[in-house]
């Protein structure tokens, strides 16, 4: 779902907006993450997709993106971070950026059978922090600070959670 928002600059202008959530999922056993890669791409990132804010909290659209894009159930536990993104000149997603970890007892999807229809979602695959060096990947902070931090994010109470 879009949002209409009105940017002011020399011309006012009309530009969509898009809620995102995306879901950086950490195993703490493997000590791994995982990240979806599209079909035609070259790049992994974490799951995650538009909120349907008149259906579900934004907590819940996490966990379903993910369930939707790996076959996994997930339970969202802090939010990391928010981003703003420009996909083009009239459009720009603000994604909220979420830490979830695998519930017991569900697997990802090894086939990959997508439970979204629209979605282009290659494959999912676990990823541990020397893996990651090696491809390309976004957010880059996958690469170095979400692993200097890792613990300090599975911490304590986290704030924006009831």
């Amino acid at each position: 779902m879009a949002i209409r928002l009105l940017r002011f600059s020399k011309h006012t202008k009309t530009m969509n907006l898009r809620l995102v959530t995306r879901v950086i999922t950490y195993d703490t056993q493997s000590q791994k993450v995982l990240l979806v890669k599209n079909r035609d791409q070259d790049y992994w990132y974490p799951p995650g997709g538009g909120w349907e804010h008149e259906k579900e909290t934004i907590i819940e659209c996490a966990e379903r993106e993910v369930y939707e894009e790996t076959g996994l159930r997930v339970k969202v536990i802090r939010l990391l971070y928010v981003q703003e993104f420009h996909p083009d000149q009239d459009s720009v997603n603000l994604e909220t950026i979420w830490l979830a970890e695998p519930t017991e007892g569900t697997k990802l999807n090894a086939s990959h059978i997508d439970h979204d229809m629209n979605s282009q979602i290659e494959t999912a695959q676990w990823f541990s922090k020397d893996e990651l060096q090696d491809i390309n990947v976004f957010p880059k902070r996958l690469q170095n600070t979400f692993w200097e931090n890792i613990s300090k994010f599975l911490e304590g109470e986290n704030p924006f959670i009831a």
